[in-house]
């Protein structure tokens, strides 16, 4: 039974459209989050790798969508009750914004995922300065 994992990373920017670019388009999310993305109404599909040699493609649904709050995404080659979200939040003491990830995984694979988000979320710490 998946475990539900909830993470939180500080960004440095205080431009809560540059954000939601980020986190709710595909020209966004290819900058730190997958090689190639494509949507088509409520489907994705992400890629990673090379496509003439070795990718790995995976699709997802978009399930819910709140503009300038989050995006909630399910694998569709996983359980209906699991899904992934990524949700932009302001601080109100420094004015920056914070992305809030709620994933699900495996008790085992727990550190695996943070490891694998940690590694998402440092290159989009370099796009945001």
């Amino acid at each position: 039974m998946k475990k539900k994992v909830e993470m939180e990373f500080e960004l440095r920017t205080r431009s809560g459209n540059t954000v939601w670019t980020l986190i709710s388009t595909p020209m966004g999310l290819m900058k730190w989050l997958a090689d190639d993305i494509k949507f088509d109404d409520d489907k994705a599909t992400f890629s990673w790798g090379d496509p003439l040699r070795e990718q790995a493609t995976h699709h997802a649904t978009i399930l819910e969508e709140a503009k300038n709050k989050y995006i909630r995404f399910h694998w569709n080659d996983t359980d209906h009750d699991v899904y992934w979200e990524i949700k932009m939040q302001k601080s109100e003491i420094a004015g920056n914004y914070h992305l809030l990830i709620t994933d699900f995984a495996e008790e085992d694979e727990i550190d695996d995922l943070k490891l694998l988000w940690n590694q998402d979320i440092d290159r989009l710490l370099q796009i945001t300065g």
